[in-house]
């Protein structure tokens, strides 16, 4: 599909974000991540911020639901009352100055209903797709991202670990790389924190996944692992010509 005959809503334009006229906090040493902690990319990019000592966060579904039961208590994010996991994503979206939606060739579930309501809210985003970079790439563009608009608080949602295998470590890597292109900082490294990440992304806390190809990437419709009257949104699979590294900044709002 060519770009120009892309669905519009990929080329809507987010609002500015409050902190866009001024130092981004990236640079400023004060940028904080905003997760729903699901499996997968979130859970994987709370994991890196929790080893380097960064500021995050985040709303989750009432009862701390997740893909494979509930969000460990290490992971700092708070209940929204009556919330599915659907609701959390807006939540999100609403709570930060951007979201960073990672995908892998296609754009679907977690990251289309991000798309939706970045969309509807007006908020600012960018597309990056990891199946065309790798995670320090997508770390860089994302840190070009929050420099440009001048995010403070940057909302990080992609697949599931049910829908790609490789989404959590990818969520982790990427974000160790944006986090280290900051200021650094003294005594960060939480060893506790290091032990439980390692475990997390290595498999201790994946979801058990099925139809994944030796890339990662699923393979047909993944198995819902959601518990009882979760609701799941099917996407419509929306699949991106592929990129270059060097072209990594198509997958972005257009300006």
């Amino acid at each position: 599909m060519s770009r120009n005959n892309r669905d519009s809503r990929f080329k809507k334009r987010g609002k500015p974000s409050s902190g866009q006229s001024g130092i981004s906090g990236l640079q400023s040493g004060r940028l904080k991540l905003l997760t729903n902690a699901q499996t997968g990319v979130s859970r994987g990019a709370l994991d890196a911020a929790l080893e380097l000592n960064a500021d995050c966060g985040g709303s989750c579904a009432e009862g701390r639901m997740a893909e494979d039961g509930f969000v460990p208590d290490n992971y700092p994010v708070e209940e929204l009352p009556g919330a599915d996991t659907s609701d959390s994503i807006r939540q999100n979206v609403k709570d930060s100055d951007g979201t960073a939606i990672i995908y892998f060739g296609e754009i679907e579930d977690e990251p289309e209903e991000a798309l939706d309501y970045c969309v509807q809210l007006g908020k600012a985003y960018r597309l990056v797709n990891g199946g065309d970079l790798q995670p320090g790439q997508a770390g860089k563009v994302i840190a070009d991202f929050i420099k440009d608009k001048g995010i403070m608080t940057l909302n990080v949602i992609g697949p599931k670990a049910s829908a790609t295998e490789r989404a959590q470590r990818f969520g982790y890597e990427s974000m160790r790389a944006l986090l280290g292109l900051g200021p650094k900082r003294r005594n960060s490294a939480r060893p506790q924190n290091k032990k439980q990440a390692d475990a997390n992304v290595d498999g201790g806390g994946l979801a058990q996944v099925s139809g994944g190809d030796q890339n990662g990437e699923a393979s047909g419709k993944p198995k819902s692992t959601k518990p009882p009257g979760q609701r799941r949104r099917r996407g419509s699979g929306r699949r991106f010509p592929r990129n270059k590294p060097s072209d990594a900044q198509s997958d972005v709002t257009q300006e």
